[in-house]
C-alpha cells in the first residue's frame, strides 16, 4: 500500500466505529488498484482485493452523496473523497457508504402516514457513472454468491459471470463490452467469443 494512505487507515476506522453498524469505509490504493483498507466491511470484499472499476480523469476533490445498492439489496447512501499527496497527484478514494435501508423504510413510512410524497433523484457520480456503478453491483453480487475476489475467479467462473451479466441486459449498454473485459482482464475478443457461444446454446 502506498505509504501516504496509511494515516488515513485511523480516520477510516473511527468513522466506521462511530456511525457503527450503518457506515463502511473503503479506502482505494489507485497506485496498485486495489482496495487498501475496509472498516465495517458491508460485502465480501478484503484488503487487496482488486478495484472493480477504475477513476475517470476529474479534478473535484468529492462528489456526494448519491445511491448505491449494496448486497441482500440494502440500499446506501454514499460519498467518495479523492485522497491527493503533497504534489495534488491522486494517489487514492475514500468512500463512505452509508445503510439507509432501515431510515428510508421509516421515511416512506411516515410519508405514508402523512401522505407526502416521496421524491428520488438520479445520483451524479463523477468518478463512475451510473452505468458502471450497475455493472459494479452486478459483478458484486456474483462474487458475493460465490464466495470469492474478482481475481480470484477461475476462467469457469468468468465465463458463468459473463452468462449471467449477459442476462441482465449488461452488454446492451454502450461499452458495457470494455468494461467488464477490463475487469476480468480478459479481451473483447474472448469475451465476444464466450457470448457467441452461451447465446447459441
Amino acid at each position: 500500500m502506498n505509504k501516504d494512505l496509511k494515516p488515513y487507515i485511523p480516520l477510516c476506522d473511527a468513522i466506521a466505529a462511530l456511525f457503527h453498524p450503518h457506515v463502511e469505509v473503503v479506502l482505494h490504493d489507485l497506485s496498485t488498484k486495489r482496495l487498501a483498507h475496509i472498516s465495517n466491511a458491508f460485502s465480501s470484499r478484503r484488503a487487496g482485493d482488486s478495484m472493480i472499476g477504475g477513476m475517470e480523469e476529474n479534478t473535484q476533490d468529492w462528489v456526494g452523496p448519491y445511491a448505491k445498492s449494496g448486497r441482500d439489496s440494502r440500499e446506501l447512501k454514499a460519498v467518495t473523497i479523492i485522497l491527493r499527496n503533497s504534489t495534488d497527484k491522486a494517489i487514492g478514494m475514500m468512500c463512505i457508504n452509508y445503510d439507509i435501508s432501515t431510515a428510508k423504510s421509516l421515511h416512506e413510512a411516515l410519508g405514508s402516514f402523512i401522505n407526502l410524497p416521496i421524491k428520488t433523484e438520479e445520483p451524479n457520480a463523477f468518478f463512475a457513472q451510473n452505468w458502471q456503478a450497475h455493472i459494479d453491483e452486478r459483478i458484486e453480487a456474483f462474487l458475493h454468491v460465490k464466495s470469492v475476489s474478482l481475481q480470484g475467479l477461475t476462467t469457469v467462473e468468468k465465463r458463468a459471470l459473463v452468462s449471467e451479466l449477459d442476462k441482465q441486459g449488461v452488454f446492451a449498454i454502450r461499452n458495457g463490452v470494455n468494461y467488464v473485459a477490463n475487469a476480468l482482464g480478459i479481451s473483447r475478443a474472448s469475451l465476444y467469443n464466450w457470448l457467441k457461444i452461451e447465446r447459441n446454446v
